[in-house]
């Protein structure tokens, strides 16, 4: 968080569906039959929205052995966190949301619709885990998506930490891995990008690709970690 205002532990926040489409690219069309997991996938309502249209999703976050009435309240303070420090200024780029007003409404709407389907799904759609230690088989999905945990925050999370994560989320992947954002909150491309991409296993192939999707400087691509042979 910026401007001081910080919390404490893993920041849980609702993104919407429509921005997980923006920020990863992602095609509808080209994801028919094919699975998908959400890692980090806090409060999100891209699993529900995406359930409710038949697609096969699954999210994982390590706040999931919480009740809904504390993800409820985790999500809404930090929310309102987000919302106190984007009103004092910086250098956000106000295209997707025109304000924090509105960020803070559709994101809040978002996690309520998390908040409805995660009572139905807890153990199954969404799944306690560390995105270090995945509870699935290799080989798993066809995608998986990694949304405003590695690199925005490599002031917690170390390099270790990085290289654990890419690579389990490669395990579970037989397709592609996808990751958003690739730089700091100040728009500063993260110190392990690089060194992501020096430490990538042979049958992988790295892309950098942009997206139409911006809110901190510089935050228009994603990082595509495409695995040989993948069917998307």
């Amino acid at each position: 968080m910026a401007d001081g205002y910080m919390v404490k532990g893993p920041i849980f926040t609702g993104r919407t569906c429509r921005e997980y489409i923006h920020m990863f690219n992602l095609n509808l069309k080209r994801l028919e039959d094919k699975n998908i997991l959400d890692c980090a996938a806090g409060a999100s309502s891209f699993t529900p929205i995406m359930h409710k249209l038949g697609f096969d999703v699954k999210a994982v976050d390590i706040s999931y052995d919480k009740s809904p009435r504390i993800l409820y309240q985790m999500c809404a303070e930090h929310l309102k966190v987000l919302k106190r420090a984007l009103s004092k200024g910086g250098s956000y780029i106000w295209k997707f949301y025109k304000d924090p007003d509105e960020m803070f409404r559709e994101r809040l709407k978002a996690c309520k619709i998390f908040i409805s389907d995660y009572r139905r799904g807890r153990g199954e759609r969404y799944i306690m885990a560390d995105v270090r230690q995945l509870p699935f088989p290799s080989d798993s999905f066809h995608l998986v998506l990694c949304s405003h945990l590695l690199y925005i925050y490599d002031h917690r999370l170390d390099w270790k930490f990085h290289l654990d994560s890419i690579n389990e989320m490669l395990r579970v992947s037989k397709g592609e891995v996808r990751i958003y954002p690739l730089v700091k909150e100040d728009g500063r491309k993260s110190i392990y990008l690089e060194r992501t991409l020096k430490n990538l296993p042979e049958n992988v192939d790295a892309r950098l690709e942009r997206v139409d999707y911006i809110f901190r400087p510089s935050a228009n691509e994603m990082l595509r970690l495409v695995k040989s042979l993948s069917a998307l």
